[in-house]
């Protein structure tokens, strides 16, 4: 089978994984799972791919939010999409974090542990803005959070099903570097 080039196929994984997100998203009526795009994003691509990912899932959860479920443009609503926008990053960079302080482990090891790092830095960069905000408290009862982490684990392990789909397919995920240095690590 011919393989794809990197970069065509870095992006159609990129929106393939966006647009699994956003379809989820939709059909559960929960927010974007960034977590589960974090942890997905550090145990396959570049830094910089995660980055793209976490700004795509981003910007189309906004245009979903504006567009389709009429959020009101006023100045409170504005400050949400930035306070998800960081902790979207800051759940990709604990997710790399956790995957490389497991880098000796088992590879289902490691994308347990950048799901929980992703999930962790997730909920704790959302924290910080409700503290700023001193709005939406209610987000860490504990029935809430431990429903979020099993919904967004579920998640994780579907988007990993359809990346495992794609890798079949043919679409390389990974550069050939970044996969050896992945792998090494």
């Amino acid at each position: 089978m011919t393989t794809l080039s990197d970069a065509f196929a870095r992006n159609i994984w990129i929106g393939t994984m966006a647009t699994v997100s956003t379809v989820t998203s939709l059909l559960l009526a929960c927010a974007t799972p960034f977590p589960s795009l974090a942890a997905l994003a550090a145990t396959n691509v570049s830094r910089r791919d995660g980055m793209v990912l976490m700004f795509v899932a981003w910007f189309a959860a906004q245009a979903v939010g504006f567009i389709v479920h009429g959020f009101p443009f006023e100045p409170a609503s504005m400050v949400w999409p930035f306070a998800l926008g960081t902790a979207a990053v800051g759940s990709l960079l604990a997710a790399e974090f956790a995957r490389q302080s497991m880098a000796s482990t088992h590879a289902l090891l490691r994308a347990g542990g950048a799901y929980i790092g992703a999930f962790a830095g997730f909920k704790l960069g959302i924290l910080l803005w409700v503290s700023l905000l001193d709005h939406g408290w209610a987000a860490f009862s504990a029935d809430i959070m431990l429903r979020q982490f099993v919904r967004y684990g579920a998640i994780f392990a579907g988007m990993a099903a359809v990346q495992y789909a794609l890798t079949r397919l043919g679409v390389r995920v990974a550069s050939d570097r970044y996969a050896r240095a992945a792998s090494a690590a």
